[in-house]
């Protein structure tokens, strides 16, 4: 049972709380109904992406096995067998498409659910081999979720949080790519990845400035007229431009250090630099909201 619970890797359904952004952001009255519903919406997402976490670990299981550190997840390390590991994915993601139909009304969450489940089955299966392209997919998966939340809230998504997240989520995912490419030497390639050791600057270099380019449109989204209505003191709202711009460059002097052994998303909740620089975010929005 404990090695099962590992195989979910129930820590990264922090990322399903993306749902939730769109409600907040939104600044929507909060009614009973909604938060059952966006709840609903975080546990189907979560099976559905526990699924596709142990269907990727089948996939990449020979070269997970070669991994200095993903050879002792339960699966590669054979405390998991691969039939277990069959049938486990195969229940969670049913169980996951059993609660999405509980959610349909006038909103389309279970085709971004759909839309979510086939981008990550295809990229576990030979996208994430192709480079730049991984990256650019597990952004666009993070972005899903605010798109599936914004669907449940029956709240549209802007222009500027839709851009915000392409960018912010493309750079935390030439991080994760960067911790994997910068323990090889030059000529030596990635395990299942299309990367050499000799690509570590370029994608420092693309993961910086995505990171910038998340910043900037947040900046001119700042500096609009729309923040003047949603916030009672939107100047507040430039102290998040503060902090993200920190906390992305803290993040890359982290992996240039090779301190990030993992997903970036899993080096926030351990680091205390980073739980700081969120719970400042939070003080800055309500301030704002104030």
């Amino acid at each position: 049972m404990i090695n099962i619970i590992k195989a979910l890797r129930l820590h990264q359904w922090v990322k399903n709380f993306l749902i939730f952004i769109p409600f907040v952001l939104a600044h929507g009255e909060i009614h009973i109904n909604i938060l059952q519903k966006l709840f609903l919406g975080f546990f189907s997402f979560s099976l559905c992406a526990s699924g596709i976490y142990i269907v990727n670990d089948l996939f990449d299981l020979k070269n997970d096995q070669k991994h200095f550190t993903k050879k002792y997840r339960p699966l590669p390390s054979g405390a998991i067998s691969v039939h277990a590991g069959i049938a486990i994915a195969v229940i969670l993601i049913s169980a996951s498409f059993f609660l999405a139909p509980k959610l349909e009304g006038d909103n389309n969450f279970l085709l971004f659910l759909i839309g979510y489940f086939l981008l990550s089955f295809f990229y576990s299966l030979i996208l994430k081999k192709f480079i730049l392209l991984d990256c650019v997919i597990l952004s666009i998966l993070y972005t899903l979720r605010l798109f599936s939340g914004g669907e449940i809230a029956n709240v549209k998504l802007s222009f500027w949080l839709i851009n915000f997240s392409i960018f912010f989520f493309l750079s935390l995912a030439f991080v994760k790519r960067y911790n994997e490419i910068s323990k090889k030497k030059n000529k030596e390639s990635v395990l299942g990845r299309g990367y050499y050791g000799s690509d570590k600057l370029l994608i420092k270099i693309c993961g910086i400035n995505a990171g910038f380019m998340s910043v900037l449109i947040l900046t001119l989204y700042i500096n609009g007229e729309t923040i003047v209505k949603l916030y009672k003191n939107p100047e507040w709202m430039w102290g998040s431009i503060i902090l993200i711009l920190f906390w992305i460059n803290w993040l890359w002097i982290k992996a240039h250090r090779n301190q990030i052994d993992d997903d970036p998303i899993i080096f926030a909740l351990k680091d205390k630099t980073s739980i700081l620089t969120f719970i400042l975010l939070c003080v800055t929005f309500l301030l704002a909201n104030n």
